[in-house]
């Protein structure tokens, strides 16, 4: 079972005000997805599959992660790959969709806030629900 509000990519550097590091979680229909964190360091990127085994609960089974140096952007991709392999990571949280105004925003935009953290982080901004096309990692 999905649930359909936390189809599309999440950021979190509306809430990073003053963190040197970011976050992204990109959740897609059909229960496929990935994740990235990054910061001055470097980065790790991870695939992943989810679903919501009850009211307000998601869960993150991940597959593969990476870690290595990126090139710059939102979200980050691995320019280079230090580690890689299977993972077998999982994360179960209660979420909650809804309008938040962050800090570095001048207005309302619809944030995916979760109990337990995701990539490091408990908050994150929409950027899109358009997000049925190709794989990022």
């Amino acid at each position: 079972m999905r649930d359909g509000n936390l189809v599309g990519l999440w950021d979190s550097s509306l809430y990073d005000y003053g963190v040197m590091e970011s976050s992204w979680v990109c959740l897609r229909p059909d229960g496929t997805g990935w994740s990235a964190w990054a910061n001055a360091g470097g980065a790790t990127t991870s695939r992943l599959r989810w679903s919501c085994p009850g009211d307000g609960e998601i869960e993150l089974r991940y597959v593969w992660t990476a870690e290595g140096r990126f090139a710059p952007g939102a979200p980050p991709f691995l320019a280079e790959v230090d580690d890689e392999g299977p993972d077998d990571t999982v994360v179960r949280t209660r979420f909650r969709v809804g309008p938040d105004t962050p800090p570095l925003s001048a207005s309302p935009v619809t944030c995916l806030h979760v109990a337990e953290g995701i990539e490091h982080c408990h908050q994150f901004a929409l950027v899109t629900r358009d997000v049925e096309d190709g794989p990022h990692v």
